[in-house]
């Protein structure tokens, strides 16, 4: 009997995490970074890769009622409906982006995960640090928490959803590597480390 073995998916960062000495693990079918030599403490701030989280997509006139079938509410443009596992990012009134693990399918909703990369900027002068590399105005007055708009940093056409503590920045996966080293060269002077994904577990709210 010939044993079946399911492929490792890769991200676009993680030869660049294994360079910068993370310690990765093979974990829900993926090599993660799971965490670096030097992390920051729990104010600091961290950057973090999440390219492997699985990214849907619903488009057409009636994404609002498949909303409403799916997470309860129909969720207003530029806003984000946020659960544990995943976010429903509301784009315009026919599109919609859903990063994380899906508790059930949606009828028509497209994988587009391999077209999609996920960074996040986590901590105090998460705000100020992104700033310095985008025209795109984030005071919270203009994206408040659960807010999401998008806008180019460097050339880079970036979705920016706001959260408590971080943004989450999502990507075509051939632009991650260019963003990760623009947002740390942009850090440096908040100190901003790069993380894995067990620190992002401990420190996401």
């Amino acid at each position: 009997m010939t044993t079946q073995f399911k492929p490792i998916a890769r991200g676009p960062l993680t030869e660049m995490h294994r360079r910068g000495g993370a310690t990765l693990e093979q974990r829900e079918g993926w090599w993660l970074a799971v965490r670096y030599p030097r992390e920051p403490g729990n104010l600091g701030n961290a950057l973090i890769d999440f390219a492997h989280r699985s990214t849907w997509e619903l488009n057409g006139p009636d994404v609002g009622s498949k909303l409403v079938e799916f997470c309860g509410v129909d969720v207003p443009v530029r806003q984000i409906h946020s659960e544990q596992d995943w976010h429903v990012y509301r784009l315009t009134p026919r599109r919609a982006l859903i990063f994380g693990k899906m508790p059930r399918p949606i009828a028509d909703a497209s994988d587009v995960s391999g077209g999609w990369a996920t960074l996040a900027v986590l901590g105090p002068d998460s705000e100020r640090l992104l700033s310095k590399v985008t025209a795109v105005d984030l005071r919270p007055r203009t994206l408040p928490p659960g807010g999401c708009c998008q806008g180019p940093i460097f050339g880079v056409n970036t979705l920016f959803g706001r959260f408590a503590r971080r943004f989450e920045l999502h990507v075509a996966g051939d632009s991650a590597e260019f963003l990760w080293s623009v947002l740390l060269d942009a850090g440096a002077e908040f100190q901003l480390q790069p993380a894995g994904v067990d620190y992002a577990a401990r420190h996401f709210v």
